[in-house]
């Protein structure tokens, strides 16, 4: 009988400390798919102003804040407004996609979209990013509002410093002692159509005061000079806002059509 006593305590022990050895791990024990994982942790939805064609707030995807070094100065005294390699741009200003280009998260595993292009990118290839190792990617109608015939590609020039007015105030970029705007392009097949489109601080809404042609992207990688008297009058270059560029079908663009854009600088050398 000893014996039978002392094999029943032994089954009831073992029984006690293993129990819960087969029950479903806590969400935070279970793997997480890489996409799913860099998504979920540098990605959020902050509402940041309003649409750039018909007023009434627009809520767009944003990645979580990196501390930016404000005003960042190149070499030769050039200002870098963006080489797209942190979050917010090198000024602290916000970056954004509207209308057309406006991506949808949910298919970002399948669809090319509209963001920063980064390596964890779907069919990221180096050749796409001009320096570094990130450009941002345009890709017209394949997210949320395909419908929509205009899309655009908008970022501040400055951290924003008040949300309570329209358009919300930014700080305010000097660019009056600077010749050129000086950016890179790429497009996917060639031939993509694109505009300039400039805001100052004394704008009365979102709508760009200035929209400057662009020529056509290639499929290499192409230098785009912009001389800054040709938008003097048009807007206050000693006080600008916001610079972007429009890539929808109002503009020519056909769904689908893809560019790549990077290193955005003011200098004195084109």
């Amino acid at each position: 009988m000893p014996y039978r006593k002392c094999l029943l305590l032994f089954c009831l022990i073992l029984i006690f400390t293993t129990a819960g050895c087969g029950k479903k791990p806590d969400k935070a024990e279970l793997p997480k798919p890489y996409v799913a994982t860099e998504k979920a942790e540098t990605v959020s939805i902050t509402p940041v102003g309003e649409k750039m064609d018909a007023g009434g707030p627009v809520v767009m995807a944003q990645k979580k804040m990196i501390e930016p070094e404000v005003r960042t100065m190149l070499e030769e005294g050039e200002i870098l407004v963006s080489d797209f390699e942190d979050w917010p741009n090198n000024l602290g200003g916000e970056m954004g996609v509207y209308g057309a280009l406006e991506p949808n998260w949910d298919d970002i595993i399948t669809v090319p979209y509209s963001w920063v292009y980064e390596p964890i990118a779907l069919g990221y290839d180096i050749a796409n990013v001009h320096t570094g190792n990130q450009s941002f990617r345009l890709v017209n109608a394949l997210g949320l509002k395909p419908e929509l015939a205009w899309g655009s590609f908008a970022m501040d020039l400055g951290p924003t410093i008040d949300l309570t007015v329209v358009p919300k105030k930014v700080e305010s970029l000097d660019v009056s002692g600077y010749k050129y705007l000086v950016f890179w392009v790429k497009g996917e097949k060639g031939g993509e159509k694109m505009e300039l489109l400039i805001r100052d601080a004394h704008a009365l809404n979102y709508m760009p005061q200035v929209k400057y042609n662009l020529p056509d992207a290639t499929t290499e990688w192409h230098k785009v000079v912009i001389p800054l008297d040709e938008l003097a009058g048009r807007v206050d270059l000693s006080q600008l806002d916001n610079i972007g560029i429009a890539f929808g079908k109002d503009i020519g663009n056909m769904k689908g059509e893809i560019v790549y854009i990077d290193d955005f600088v003011f200098t004195n050398t084109p």
